[in-house]
């Protein structure tokens, strides 16, 4: 459309010129104007240019005088159009308009023009028009062939590639990065499940979905996929941690220990797994040391950390281009000391804000450093825990299993001990307690070693965010209620305050891991020894799980490992909920409405802060 715009542009350019303006008077014959003729010799007047050619007749002969004739000046119009023409040639006379006596006077393209009527010079401009438009045409095809002629030349011919030649091309880094990004998109597509022949108007859809899930509906358990080692990842690998990202819902990341079955492939291995790529995690990364827990950045959503057995932190970023070999971007020095961890590290954190935040790691030797993402050399905060009691557990040591930040106070929080104490910490010196363990308060409840701690999200309509809950190898899961720093304050006699759980719920197996759904308010789910995944719902029943399943391969071998490690929600929606064990399968399940999702009344966070109004009062009687 636009070239024909362009082509009519430039053809009425060439025929809709103005034509030069020449002075509308009488022109004259000067050839012996205004003297006087010899006798017998015809005698001229004025004639008119525009009109016919005039009929001369003789006269008598008579004296004529000069007369002045009065000069008008002549006016010339120029326009473009007339300057960039043609130069004028003079009219070649037609000899079919001659007269007899070679009297005619030749007839000009101009005036012949102006003779013709309207319509037929609409006609002729339109023929001029049409030829000027197949002329321009020709020659647009004509540079048109030249050009894909001079492509074809300068086109390098098709051959095979020598062995040389094709081994440097498909060893070069961009190359394998293409085709991994390439077969990563391809396989997402393939592996979308949805049904292209599928009925909307059948009444009896949803009914037939319901025989997947197990339990009622509202809190039905439906386990959606499955991600296995494979045999280069290197097989018998335990799973030490699983972690949900913040901003990507559909990934997770899984740490893995030394793989008992190949010692050659890297001791550490962090996978990061997309529910829509269920054949080969997403990025494959790698550590020096077996890897005992893993974190998604919270505010950066492509950085992933990993504490090392080692006592090692590592950073990977999924922007590197080294992330195709999956080492780590930055990590710790192994000197210990003051500069860092010695002893293996099975917590992380990460506290602040968007523009100002730190990693804490807390290793098992009592050591807790605070780093930042931009230099890992050396930490900015170094603290050692003590024990308060030395006489009650015979050693001035700590032993930190977990760690836990509430909502509300990243100055402040909670770790769980081999001693099966529970110690609030403060990470800098405040009124009435010094940087370290506080020894104003001490949560006493679990008889072996404390496996896991998590604060209550506290996203919803009532502050719950001083409500956590606890799990150990004495095979009970216990709610406790957190006291503010600000209210521990011992007796006299200054002995610490000794807070009992709000409830206490007995297992039948080790329970190694439990967490707060993080829209729900009174769920949370726990995975123990028997391979069992229990999701309570304290609101409805403090005694007895709402919902219980297993992994579907546990069900399938009564041989096979069946005790599981970790356990993590998807923290968007609370959906999904990942389990992982001493097998190094990773299996994501779906939980029902009830369990999960963002929608939730305001009568079921009422009714979690009565229950625990109850609970408080039980406890401060017994």
């Amino acid at each position: 459309m636009r070239r024909t715009e362009d082509l009519d542009s430039l053809i009425s350019s060439l025929v809709d010129r103005p034509s030069s303006s020449s002075p509308a008077g009488k022109k004259r014959v000067s050839d012996e104007q205004s003297r006087e003729r010899a006798p017998g010799t015809p005698t001229r007047t004025y004639q008119d240019a525009a009109t016919d050619t005039q009929t001369l007749s003789f006269a008598e002969l008579t004296t004529v005088y000069e007369i002045p004739v009065e000069s008008k000046p002549e006016y010339i119009t120029y326009s473009k159009g007339v300057q960039t023409t043609e130069p004028w040639q003079e009219p070649v006379q037609d000899s079919s308009e001659e007269t007899e006596e070679g009297e005619g006077a030749p007839r000009s393209p101009s005036r012949r023009r102006r003779k013709l009527s309207q319509r037929e010079l609409e006609i002729e401009e339109e023929q001029i028009r049409q030829k000027l438009r197949q002329e321009i045409e020709e020659e647009l095809r004509a540079l048109q062939l030249e050009e894909r002629a001079e492509l074809e030349k300068t086109r390098f011919p098709a051959r095979a590639l020598e062995p040389d030649e094709l081994n440097a091309v498909t060893s070069s880094s961009d190359f394998l990065d293409f085709v991994e990004r390439s077969s990563k998109v391809i396989e997402r597509a393939l592996d979308e499940e949805y049904d292209v022949l599928a009925d909307y108007a059948l009444q009896n859809r949803e009914a037939d979905d319901d025989d997947e899930y197990t339990g009622r509906k509202g809190r039905r358990i439906k386990e959606v996929m499955q991600f296995d080692l494979t045999e280069a990842m290197g097989r018998k690998r335990m799973v030490s941690d699983i972690d949900f990202s913040p901003k990507f819902p559909e990934l997770l990341c899984t740490a893995y220990t030394k793989s008992q079955q190949s010692p050659h492939t890297p001791p550490g291995l962090l996978n990061v797994w997309n529910m829509h790529l269920k054949g080969r995690p997403e990025y494959s990364l790698h550590a020096t040391s077996d890897l005992l827990s893993c974190l998604f950045h919270p505010y950066h959503p492509s950085l992933i950390l990993g504490g090392t057995y080692s006592g090692q932190l590592c950073l990977w970023d999924t922007r590197a281009r080294n992330q195709r070999t999956g080492e780590p971007v930055q990590k710790t020095p192994l000197t210990g000391g003051r500069s860092g961890h010695a002893h293996p590290i099975y917590s992380l954190a990460v506290t602040g804000t968007q523009n100002s935040s730190s990693v804490v790691s807390v290793s098992t030797d009592g050591v807790v450093c605070a780093w930042s993402t931009d230099m890992l050399t050396l930490p900015q905060e170094y603290l050692e825990l003590h024990s308060p009691n030395p006489a009650a557990y015979k050693t001035d040591d700590v032993a930190p299993t977990c760690t836990s930040f509430p909502a509300s106070d990243p100055t402040y929080f909670l770790t769980g001990t081999e001693q099966g104490s529970i110690l609030p910490i403060q990470r800098y010196d405040r009124a009435g307690a010094k940087a370290g363990v506080d020894a104003r308060c001490t949560y006493r409840g679990h008889e072996a070693p404390v496996t896991d701690i998590d604060f209550h999200p506290a996203h919803g309509k009532v502050d719950l965010g001083d409500l956590f809950v606890s799990s150990g190898l004495d095979w009970t899961v216990k709610v406790w209620r957190a006291k503010p720093p600000a209210t521990t304050v011992g007796s006299l006699s200054n002995a610490a305050a000794i807070v009992a759980p709000l409830t206490s719920i007995a297992r039948d197996y080790p329970v190694y891991s439990a967490k707060w759904s993080p829209t729900k308010p009174g769920v949370f789910g726990c995975v123990d020894g028997a391979g069992q995944l229990d999701v309570f719902d304290i609101s409805v029943s403090s005694d007895e799980p709402v919902a219980s399943t297993s992994p579907s391969h546990v069900q399938k071998d009564p041989f096979a490992l069946r005790s599981l490690n970790k356990l993590a929600w998807e923290k968007n929606q609370g959906k999904h909920v990942a389990v992982g064990g001493l097998d190094g399968v990773t299996t994501v399940f779906e939980v029902g409405n009830e369990l999960g999702g963002v929608e939730t009344k305001s009568e079921k966070w009422a009714g979690v802060r009565r229950w625990v109004g109850r609970q408080s009062k039980a406890a401060d009687g017994a």
